[in-house]
């Protein structure tokens, strides 16, 4: 009837003894992790999905949301998949005590075939200190960019940068539409797709509530229609790329939930997917010949991989 210990566990991997025998005292401890390099490879076909080629193999979706947010969000538009398109994945998962599958750890390095067009990525460590490691392409250029292609994740386009949009309620008159709108369910993170410090962050007319961030001298982007606006996002507050700014709405002039992202330059309302727009910094000159000698036998795997299929 007396208590010897009391074990908490927080999380998968570690955990905490609170001994109450001889003397109270605890103490952490962390159960042995085990990591094991896989590859998997897949191809979209007709009415198919990214996520469906990898269910169908019995592959966790992290992969999807690892290779969609941190590797190719910048070059890909994961909602625009075609047939054919083909990707080859070279990952580590992660398990604990040799059996517990704990997940998808990191990527080493991926390829994909977009409309006939490889990207290839390459994880590499460019600041050893600070432990900053980025993707990079077999030219050593950094596949991040200065701006996200789309601010919400996994929704659709619904409306398109248009001047000479013509809308029957209107009477058929031509209403340009100068945004992009991503269709997504009410309540969805919208992230700012670049870092940037708020300038606007309220609820206005036709607009609804929105928030518009200036990124630098020549850009700024505007999120129409939220449902709310993200917690401490008012002008003035800085923010990084890929943070929640607010949620998918349909306030102001809005037929249904989406977010009208506007893109400015200059001043001027531009259609954001015809800005080529600038990317982040490639890998340092002086580290370029180390980088290049250490994707070669990884650059060598991912073209040697065939049909669909994992292995460790």
């Amino acid at each position: 009837q007396t208590p010897q210990c009391f074990i908490y566990q927080p999380d998968l991997e570690n955990y905490i003894v609170i001994n109450f025998k001889d003397s109270i005292h605890a103490y952490s401890k962390r159960k042995p992790i085990k990591y094991v390099e896989k590859v998997a490879t897949g191809t979209v076909t007709p009415g198919s999905s990214i996520s469906q080629v990898l269910d169908e193999q019995g592959l966790s979706q992290v992969l999807v949301n690892k290779m969609a947010d941190n590797i190719y969000a910048w070059t890909i538009d994961f909602n625009r998949l075609q047939a054919g398109d083909r990707f080859k994945v070279i990952y580590t998962d992660k398990f604990i005590d040799d059996s517990i599958y704990a997940g998808v750890h990191t990527i080493k390095a991926a390829y994909f075939e977009h409309k006939n067009e490889p990207f290839y990525a390459f994880s590499f460590q460019t600041d050893s200190v600070k432990g900053i490691v980025d993707f990079f392409n077999e030219e050593a250029k950094n596949l991040r960019r200065a701006f996200l292609k789309a601010p919400v994740q996994f929704s659709r386009v619904s409306s398109r940068y248009n001047l000479k949009r013509r809308i029957a309620y209107y009477g058929n008159k031509v209403r340009p539409h100068k945004g992009t709108d991503f269709a997504a369910n009410v309540g969805t993170p919208i992230l700012a797709t670049a870092n940037g410090t708020v300038t606007e962050s309220t609820q206005k007319g036709g607009n609804g509530k929105y928030v518009k961030i200036r990124h630098n001298a020549t850009y700024s982007t505007q999120y129409l229609h939220m449902s709310k606006i993200g917690k401490g996002i008012k002008p003035g507050v800085k923010v990084r790329q890929g943070q929640t700014i607010g949620y998918v709405g349909s306030t102001g002039l809005a037929t249904g939930p989406h977010v009208c992202y506007r893109f400015w330059k200059h001043g001027s309302q531009v259609n954001h997917r015809a800005e080529k727009l600038p990317p982040s910094n490639p890998v340092k000159k002086e580290n370029q010949p180390a980088y290049y000698e250490f994707i070669k036998p990884i650059k060598q795997r991912l073209d040697s991989l065939g049909n669909p299929q994992v292995t460790s």
